[in-house]
């Protein structure tokens, strides 16, 4: 008795601070009931030590007065662009720049500067507006008229290669900055950063969300449609390089939304095509054994960045991407892609097949089973 008497004489000055813990700490500390006497006083919260419990509030209170912050500054930049004018229309176009590769050779003549020109504002209009199909085109008859005129004249067939590098590099390089986020005003990634921050650290990382949206899927199609323009015009190398290059936003595609995966889907398996024809180990030119191993790295590059979307990109949403023959000829050219290269080559694409085929358990395509088991045999032999 005199022990309890004790206790409560000692635990008395801090009854005041443990109330207030007690009902500022009740979501975290367990409950627990005693017998007969605990029916009648209701539950009893086993307080948690005193400097654990205000570190636990400082960390929630950190949290809370981040949010805040970054929620004010997300409605300010609302506020201020729906307040602040129109920027008044430019008087004067404003011509593309020469960074894109094979832009400085069409900035050197008129024609050139006027079809880079009509490729960069038809990339800017929206698909609804009705003055995108029109520039659309223009672009296309300024095209075909290139095409038709370029055996004549071999510099016609020059400037159409270089406005479409040019403008591939631009779309390839707006839709890695879509897929890295570079699209969103700066206070909505830090509200994203923010609610990413306040998950628990078991969940996944802000790069595994896909990625998409309808300026996204433009961007795609027109990569499609500008290397099909590249095709034709002779410089579908050029697309193949740029596409090979782009590694980050071959891995950030098999995130994607299905819509822009099957526009991925399909320019791939256009350019892996081309990265099998004869045309595009003619269209270098130069020194033969150097020009060789160029084009073994190009195909590299393509099959590293872009083989996995294959194996594990979505096959279509209504209709298949794909046709069963078209499937069969794909694979096709994969394999005649392999064989292509040298034996160490060969031993990392197939690996990275099988890792991603493997993973993937929605589809059976590509199947590079037969490929893969002749590439073993040969190596089997090797060690007679």
């Amino acid at each position: 008795m005199e022990t309890q008497e004790r206790v409560q004489q000692f635990r008395t000055p801090m009854d005041p601070l443990a109330s207030l813990a007690s009902s500022f700490f009740s979501a975290f500390s367990p409950t627990t009931w005693s017998s007969s006497s605990s029916a009648q006083q209701g539950p009893t919260f086993l307080l948690l030590p005193i400097p654990v419990a205000a570190a636990r509030a400082l960390s929630v209170l950190r949290r809370l007065l981040l949010l805040a912050t970054q929620t004010f500054i997300y409605l300010f930049f609302v506020l201020l662009s729906a307040l602040s004018p129109p920027q008044p229309p430019a008087l004067a176009p404003t011509l593309p720049r020469a960074v894109e590769p094979g832009s400085r050779e069409a900035q050197q003549t008129s024609a050139g500067r006027a079809l880079a020109h009509v490729l960069s504002v038809a990339s800017r209009l929206p698909v609804a507006s009705r003055k995108h199909q029109l520039v659309r085109g223009l672009a296309e008859r300024l095209l075909d008229d290139n095409v038709q005129a370029g055996g004549d004249n071999a510099r016609v067939g020059a400037v159409s290669r270089a406005a479409l590098a040019g403008a591939f590099a631009r779309a390839l390089r707006q839709l890695e900055d879509v897929a890295a986020g570079g699209g969103e005003w700066l206070a909505v990634r830090a509200v994203r950063a923010g609610v990413h921050w306040l998950r628990p650290a078991t969940s996944s990382s802000s790069l595994d969300d896909g990625f998409g949206g309808p300026a996204a899927e433009k961007l795609a199609a027109e990569l499609l449609w500008l290397g099909q323009k590249m095709a034709e015009c002779g410089a579908a190398r050029e697309a193949v390089t740029q596409f090979g290059a782009a590694a980050r936003l071959g891995s950030r595609a098999l995130v994607a939304e299905p819509t822009l995966q099957v526009s991925l889907l399909r320019l791939a398996v256009f350019l892996f095509k081309h990265a099998n024809s004869t045309e595009f180990e003619r269209s270098a030119g130069g020194n033969k054994s150097a020009d060789k191993g160029a084009v073994a790295e190009q195909r590299m590059a393509m099959l590293r960045s872009w083989l996995p979307l294959l194996c594990r990109g979505s096959n279509g949403t209504d209709a298949p991407v794909l046709s069963s023959r078209e499937r069969s000829e794909m694979v096709g050219v994969l394999e005649e892609l392999i064989d292509k290269l040298s034996w160490e080559q060969k031993e990392e694409i197939l690996a990275l097949w099988l890792h991603h085929f493997a993973a993937c358990p929605d589809t059976d395509w590509p199947n590079l089973e037969a490929c893969y088991t002749r590439w073993y045999a040969e190596s089997r032999m090797m060690l007679a």
